[in-house]
C-alpha cells in the first residue's frame, strides 16, 4: 500500500510541474503578444483567466520569485524545498519556451 501511494505522489507532482510549466508557457506568450500600451486590458483579462484556472491546482506561482518566497516563509513546512526547486526550474522551461514561442508566432 506504501508503495502505490509512493507513485501517486511522485505522478500528482510531475502532472503539478507540468501544469505550472504551461501557465509560465501561456502567461510569457500573452505578454509578449500584449506589448503595446493598448493592448494591456487584454493582458489583465488572460493573467486573471490563468489565475483562475490554476489557483486550486498549483497555487498560481508563475513567477520563481514566487515561489522562492514561499519556500523561505517561516512556515516552511507548508511548501517542501525540493519540491520549490522543481517548481523554479520548470517555470524557467516554461518562460523560455513561451518567449520562443512569441517571438515564433509574433515575431515580438
Amino acid at each position: 500500500m506504501a508503495r502505490h501511494e509512493f507513485i501517486t505522489t511522485i505522478i500528482e507532482s510531475i502532472m503539478i510541474l507540468i501544469f505550472e510549466m504551461i501557465g509560465t508557457f501561456l502567461l510569457t506568450s500573452l505578454y509578449q503578444s500584449c506589448i503595446p500600451v493598448h493592448r494591456f486590458g487584454s493582458f489583465l483579462v488572460g493573467f486573471f483567466i490563468l489565475l483562475i484556472f490554476s489557483a486550486r491546482i498549483s497555487g498560481s506561482h508563475y513567477n520563481p520569485c514566487v515561489t522562492l518566497a514561499f519556500m523561505l516563509r517561516k512556515d516552511a513546512g507548508r511548501f517542501n524545498r525540493w519540491i520549490g526547486l522543481a517548481y523554479m526550474i520548470f517555470q524557467t522551461l516554461g518562460g523560455f519556451c513561451g518567449a520562443l514561442f512569441a517571438y515564433y508566432i509574433f515575431g515580438a
